[in-house]
């Protein structure tokens, strides 16, 4: 294995951030940053290797949102992943002992190994335990680049705290020279901000900004009522500067719904994987809605029947200021400015109720040769008609384009490797898609993955992750905890290394 780690010598150079002279202007085309990595595919990914991170996981029985008894929210927890200067890092959490001999809380740990080793250290985030039984409560992990630092956060659907903790700052940079152990990380319940600073909280997620910041997205409030945060960490200071409203509930939707005369409210759904960054630095976000009352469409009882548009907005400082689709500023979040469903140009392709998209399907990327931002979203193509994954383009100049997809997946993360557009499908089962730039993006072609384990099993079930950090080296790792036979009974997870393909040059 270590052997055809060494093999990959091609290491992808990294551009720098181009300036532009307005920030009301569309951000320009980014084909001047020298050349791309090309990636060679292989007939069938190669496993490099495969190690036992944990014997034994958490998942979620479902008690704590049981609904007249009947369980929800009920499943493995999984683990998110990252790779940097060498090492790689998996957030996951502890088994708990149901029987009430053993462990009789969850914990947060966070691994660490060498990108050519098998053996994991372990740091147990010390006094947090695990608050509730519930599958959505993700984890999230990032490192901010300015200071070396590293972030987790953990244990959140409609939590009244921001739970987060982080290393000191250089822990990152300089790995082989610090100890591994359960007082690497902090806990700093709302980021180090008042008790009061949120009151429901879901979703967080970390972004790593090229100026070496970070941010926090995560939702406040709930489906139908929530909105979306920002919080900023300062790399300079090694502190977290503050927490912005950036969008409301509150607003007319200008379809009324099902005939009510009242003004409803509503919550964003923002395309899996969070904002999106060009090569100039520029955050792009898109999201769906979720309206409320729940009956959007007379006969359904599924509260994603309710969601509606695509909605779009660009940043050039960090979230600070927000533009609309055409370039026009619609809010400062310095002067308490926020987006709504009543804001002007907000809505860039309308997909009324009647059509309804899903959010789990909504997922974006950037094409790093041309700053075109490229969307999929899954709805009907007509209100009697079938739903099909739908391949959004918005161009440079803010000119959308539609076109209806063979694609068939959805919860996948998008990248961008020279000129193919690839799909990781995670969640249930790992699957590969990719098309490619000469026929327009229109095909979508699907990579088999090996079986695993002496080639027996196949890597379906529970719960994975991908952790891309070395797509640029032809390389993907997948974190799987596996399904446990019985809804909360504890699972091992494993981590597994693929080269997808060899790594050349564009021309």
């Amino acid at each position: 294995m270590k052997n055809k780690w060494l093999m990959l010598l091609f290491v992808a150079q990294l551009f720098g951030c181009a300036s532009f002279t307005n920030g009301k202007e569309p951000s320009t085309s980014q084909d001047n940053h020298g050349s791309l990595p090309s990636l060679s595919l292989h007939s069938t990914p190669i496993l490099l290797g495969s190690s036992l991170l944990v014997d034994k996981s958490h998942t979620s029985n479902g008690s704590d949102r049981a609904v007249n008894g009947k369980p929800r929210f009920s499943g493995v927890m999984g683990a998110q992943s990252l790779t940097y200067k060498g090492y790689q890092y998996v957030i996951y959490y502890t088994a708990k002992d149901r029987g009430g001999y053993g462990d009789l809380f969850a914990e947060v740990v966070v691994a660490r190994r060498k990108v050519t080793g098998h053996d994991w250290q372990h740091a147990t985030l010390p006094v947090y335990r695990l608050t509730s039984d519930d599958a959505h409560n993700r984890q999230a992990i990032e490192i901010s680049k300015g200071d070396g630092a590293i972030h987790i956060s953990f244990d959140h659907h409609n939590s009244d705290r921001i739970n987060y903790a982080r290393t000191a700052a250089g822990v990152a940079d300089h790995p082989e020279t610090v100890d591994w152990n359960d007082d690497i990380f902090k806990f700093k319940r709302n980021l180090g901000f008042s008790n009061d600073a949120v009151s429901r909280v879901t979703y967080p997620k970390f972004y790593s900004l090229d100026s070496g910041n970070v941010l926090m997205y995560f939702r406040e409030g709930g489906a139908a009522k929530g909105e979306m945060r920002l919080a900023l960490y300062d790399a300079k200071s090694s502190d977290w500067e503050s927490i912005r409203n950036l969008s409301s509930n509150d607003g007319v939707y200008l379809q009324n719904v099902n005939g009510n005369e009242k003004p409803s409210t509503r919550g964003p759904y923002l395309a899996g994987d969070g904002p999106k960054f060009d090569a100039n630095g520029r955050m792009h976000i898109s999201w769906v809605f979720r309206e409320r009352p729940v009956n959007c469409n007379p006969g359904t009882s599924n509260a994603s029947d309710c969601n509606h548009g695509i909605y779009y907005a660009y940043s050039d400082d960090e979230g600070l200021t927000w533009y609309n689709n055409a370039g026009n500023l619609v809010a400062d979040t310095r002067d308490g400015e926020v987006l709504s469903v009543e804001t002007p140009g907000l809505e860039a392709v309308h997909v009324p109720t009647t059509l309804r998209p899903s959010n789990v399907s909504h997922n974006s990327v950037i094409d790093i040769k041309t700053g075109d931002y490229h969307l999929l979203l899954s709805h009907k193509t007509a209100p009697d008609g079938s739903a099909r994954v739908h391949h959004y383009v918005r161009d440079t100049s803010g000119k959308w384009q539609k076109r209806v997809s063979d694609f068939n997946a959805s919860n996948v993360t998008l990248k961008f490797l020279d000129d193919r557009l690839f799909a990781f499908a995670g969640r249930g089962d790992a699957r590969i898609f990719y098309s490619d730039r000469t026929d327009g993006f229109t095909e979508w072609h699907k990579i088999e993955m090996p079986n695993v384990d002496n080639e027996l099993v196949k890597i379906e079930g529970g719960y994975i992750t991908w952790d891309l950090s070395l797509l640029s080296r032809g390389i993907a790792s997948i974190v799987w905890q596996h399904a446990p036979a019985t809804n909360g009974e504890p699972s091992p997870i494993y981590v597994y290394d693929f080269e997808l393909g060899r790594v050349e040059p564009s021309e």
